[in-house]
């Protein structure tokens, strides 16, 4: 074909529509032309076949979508933790502005005398928690992948709950500086746990600890029916505000030690001061007071907290301190009471406290808080079973004579330390000479070898001459307390009473070589001071001006005279036999008490199990002690 008719037949030509192609072109595979005069197309046309349209008209095919991005590698677990917190923070915040906001608004509407009422002056450390669990702060710390929840040191302003609790009961303010005078005299030089200054009057301090305002009030009070009903609103406040609502302050840990350190005023018939050391233990944790400030800054969330950093910064006050040394000493005085739960244990930041509080910079009954501390640390450590030694066991250890020589002139160091209005107070006396009476006896519960020359059974004379040396001295301090600081002996000196006795009751009947009971009868007459204790605690309640609760129930200087006598009807049946009842021990139906022992209705009904410290003495009479012969062989006591 000419090239002029190439042209001339292409410019006549047309390209079929996409999916448009003729049968036979789309089967080749080939260019589909369509004639002009639209007849066939120019494929078929030229090779003479018939051209066919397509059965179906061809789809596009799917346009493949473009590869999704390369996904950034996800954030830190401490990045996301630290947008959830601050999420949270924001959240947190936003509610306290709403409570804020609503707290100003009813604030405005009441009284004078109540706005008075919530001036911070009045309200002290008992609302130091209520509004702070409203507006925590967060801080987190990555290196330990710890978070710590702050508390804001500066408070909403709201009433508190407590001095509500306490308006129920109304104390004049005259009788209420006696009382609050007669517990700085007398119960703080017993256990001087809080520092109340002179200054202070018993207004101000409702004002400021309302708690332990209401626990000195019902410590101290003449009338035992009052006692009875403070005490009552004491278990509401314990179990409502405490328990229920979680608060926490120095002034509900301040009136849970006073109140558990004087449980057996309060005991109907189950002991609860185990369980309140407890809680003391836990209100420290929750404050935080139970370890120092940490030096190493921790990271914090997005959000600066100036105040709060400044907070955490400032050293433990004295208060703190001083208060973390009496939840040791509460939980030492439950263990040497119950053998229940084990003392709170001994930490460094304990020891500091030892040594700050030590100094005596704000009261000088500091330097008796410390002084009862070191003795406890030491009777712990003599009655504590380690871990390879058999749990539960109440008897002292065995120590070696090297080391029960290095713990008597340790406790000849505490007791030199002492100034001089320490060491003159009965407390003093009552702590040191326990302390040394554990150490002697823990030398007892040591077998001595045999031998020709008697030797060993000398030194073990010696050793029962030591300790009858102490009950002596104590019998001695015990004689010159006033009975108008009777009301003042708490649970852990009380403790002490009654493990004297138990002591001299095994002097008194211990069948060893050489040993003279007739001597020590005439010496610590057992019964004969049982007998003088209980003429004794009839006339405080005379001298004190103390008056019975009209009931069944009546308060502890009118019913301890029973204990007593029940204490000394438990020492007669475990007399042993061979023993001859004489002048020296009378027997319950001889002597001026036949009738009290025999015949009062109350003390049928009293039982040995109700009370907390005779089922202490039926263990240590009956259990084994240092009751061994110079040839190992144990010798129990008759029962």
């Amino acid at each position: 074909m000419p090239p002029g008719s190439i042209a001339e037949s292409s410019a006549s030509l047309s390209p079929a529509p996409y999916g448009q192609a003729c049968l036979g072109c789309s089967r080749a595979k080939c260019k589909c032309f369509y004639r002009s005069d639209g007849t066939d197309c120019e494929r078929c046309h030229r090779l003479g076949k018939v051209c066919e349209p397509a059965p179906i008209v061809r789809k596009r095919k799917a346009r493949t979508p473009p590869p999704p991005p390369t996904q950034p590698l996800p954030p830190p677990v401490s990045t996301r933790l630290e947008e959830k917190l601050d999420d949270l923070v924001t959240l947190l915040r936003s509610q306290a502005a709403e409570k804020q906001a609503q707290s100003q608004t009813q604030s405005q509407r009441q009284t004078p005398q109540s706005i008075n009422e919530g001036t911070p002056g009045s309200l002290g450390d008992s609302t130091s928690s209520m509004p702070g669990r409203e507006n925590p702060d967060l801080v987190l710390d990555t290196a330990a992948s710890i978070v710590h929840i702050l508390r804001p040191e500066t408070p909403l302003m709201l009433p508190s709950p407590i001095l509500e609790d306490v308006s129920v009961h109304q104390v004049p303010d005259g009788i209420a500086e006696e009382q609050l005078d007669t517990f700085r005299r007398v119960f703080l030089s017993t256990f001087p746990f809080v520092h109340i200054p002179i200054t202070m009057s018993a207004a101000e301090l409702r004002r400021q600890k309302p708690f332990l305002w209401l626990v000195i009030m019902a410590l101290t009070t003449k009338m035992v029916a009052q006692q009875f009903a403070m005490a009552d609103t004491i278990w509401h406040i314990i179990s409502l505000r405490i328990v229920s609502q979680h608060l926490a302050s120095l002034d509900l840990l301040l009136g849970v030690i006073g109140f558990a350190s004087w449980s057996h005023y309060f005991k109907k018939d189950k002991p609860f001061m185990n369980m309140l050391s407890q809680l003391a233990v836990s209100l420290a944790s929750e404050l935080d007071i139970h370890h120092d400030i940490p030096t190493k800054q921790l990271r914090r969330s997005r959000f600066p907290l100036p105040v709060q950093q400044a907070a955490r910064r400032h050293p433990r006050t004295l208060e703190e301190r001083r208060t973390m040394l009496a939840v040791f000493h509460l939980t030492s005085s439950a263990w040497s009471t119950y053998r229940k739960t084990e003392p709170l244990r001994w930490t460094p930041y304990l020891d500091d406290c030892i040594r700050v509080i030590g100094e005596g910079r704000e009261t000088y009954l500091d330097a008796l808080l410390v002084m009862q501390i070191k003795c406890q640390i030491i009777t712990n450590e003599l009655t504590i079973s380690s871990s390879d030694e058999a749990k539960g066991t109440e008897d002292p250890k065995v120590l070696s004579l090297v080391l029960s020589t290095a713990l008597l002139r340790q406790l000849g160091d505490i007791g030199q330390g002492l100034p001089s209005e320490i060491g003159s107070l009965s407390s003093t006396q009552f702590y040191l000479l326990y302390t040394e009476l554990k150490i002697r006896e823990s030398l007892l519960g040591r077998p001595s070898p045999p031998d020709q020359a008697g030797l060993s059974n000398f030194q073990r004379l010696r050793d029962l001459e030591s300790v009858l040396n102490i009950v002596e001295r104590w019998l001695a301090a015990y004689s010159e307390m006033p009975l108008s600081d009777w009301v003042g002996i708490s649970v852990d000196i009380f403790t002490q009473f009654m493990q004297y006795f138990v002591v001299l009751f095994k002097l008194s009947i211990l069948d060893e070589p050489g040993w003279d009971l007739q001597e020590v009868r005439r010496r610590a007459n057992i019964f004969e001071i049982l007998d003088r204790a209980c003429d004794n605690i009839d006339r405080v309640p005379v001298i004190t001006g103390m008056v019975d609760a009209e009931g069944p129930r009546s308060g502890l200087f009118f019913k301890m005279n029973c204990v007593l006598r029940d204490v000394k009807a438990l020492f007669l049946a475990e007399m042993p036999p061979d023993i001859q009842l004489g002048a020296a021990f009378p027997t319950p139906n001889s002597g001026p008490d036949a009738n009290d022992t025999n015949g009062n209705a109350e003390l049928m009904d009293f039982t040995f199990s109700d009370e907390f410290l005779l089922s202490m003495l039926q263990e240590n009479i009956l259990g084994p002690g240092w009751n061994f012969r110079p040839d190992n062989s144990y010798m129990p006591f008759t029962t």
